[in-house]
């Protein structure tokens, strides 16, 4: 089929599962570890400011920033306004995002042994084109 949404939807859902069985040694999974790498990498975030950089619905980044919370791998503290959460690593969250690091850069070399270096580069840059794209509101 030569649906856009169709086939990332389908490439997604099975990388979702590679992703998964992957990060189980670490006790994460795939989704988890995507947004414990973009915590550590926006320091004194908010969840509001987190969502908007992933293109995520707030509640739904904040209903899973609570599962990580419950397990102790972030800690969501209330600003004055309610609506300004901040969210931060634990050191238990650094500790797991390190243990599962080398696992999903396993992935990662897989991936580019299949598809070759320089296909994964290109198709990396076609999708941050998309969303782009999508993004600027105009579409």
């Amino acid at each position: 089929m030569a649906c856009v949404g169709f086939n990332l939807r389908k490439t997604t859902r099975l990388l979702t599962q590679i992703y998964d069985q992957a990060l189980k040694p670490a006790q994460l999974r795939g989704t988890q570890f995507s947004l414990l790498m973009a915590v550590a990498g926006q320091e004194n975030t908010t969840i509001g400011k987190l969502a908007q950089s992933l293109g995520m619905d707030r509640s739904t980044l904040s209903r899973n920033a609570r599962i990580l919370e419950k397990k102790g791998l972030v800690t969501i503290e209330e600003g004055e306004d309610r609506r300004q959460q901040s969210i931060k690593l634990t050191e238990k969250g650094v500790y797991i995002l390190r243990r599962a690091l080398p696992l999903w850069e396993e992935v990662q070399e897989r991936l580019a042994g299949k598809m070759g270096e320089e296909r994964i580069k290109a198709f990396l840059k076609d999708l941050q084109s998309l969303s782009q794209c999508l993004t600027k509101g105009d579409f």
